[in-house]
């Protein structure tokens, strides 16, 4: 009797002890958030209108917007989009950034709906907006040019 209380003494020690030692090596991953640098010349890849893929009605190979370090943008070609011509930009959050705001010159600042996924091993930039009648969602789907 004496003997199989000391064996359940020892192995609650040991098990308190064994539970007490192990560090919480998930704690102390350092989880920053690196911050999106959306700098350079983007390609449209895909455009769609309410969910409809329209690559086949419009040709998309001339439109691109190149952000600069500077801040500034610009446009080339022009598509139904959030502005008409270059100006300034800015992530509403450097790291989190759920859009990004464009203030085409002398003009009023656009806040468009941003993502920046990562698709077959290659960054890409997607840029939701309602330019003119809110009932119309375009999504236009970047690329980096090199």
């Amino acid at each position: 009797m004496m003997k199989s209380r000391i064996f359940i003494i020892f192995y609650l020690l040991l098990t308190t002890f064994t539970i007490l030692s192990c560090k919480d090596e998930v704690a102390a991953v350092i989880t920053d958030e690196s911050v999106k640098d959306i700098t350079g010349t983007w390609k449209v890849v895909s455009l769609t209108r309410n969910g409809e893929e329209l690559a086949q009605r419009i040709d998309l190979s001339k439109f691109k917007i190149t952000f600069k370090p500077d801040g500034t943008y610009t446009l080339q070609d022009k598509l139904a989009f959030a502005v008409a011509g270059g100006g300034s930009y800015k992530l509403n959050d450097p790291q989190y950034p759920y859009s990004v705001v464009l203030t085409e010159q002398g003009k009023t600042a656009k806040s468009v709906k941003f993502q920046f996924p990562v698709i077959e091993g290659k960054r890409q930039m997607s840029l939701t907006l309602s330019p003119g009648c809110t009932g119309n969602t375009y999504q236009y789907n970047f690329v980096k040019e090199n």
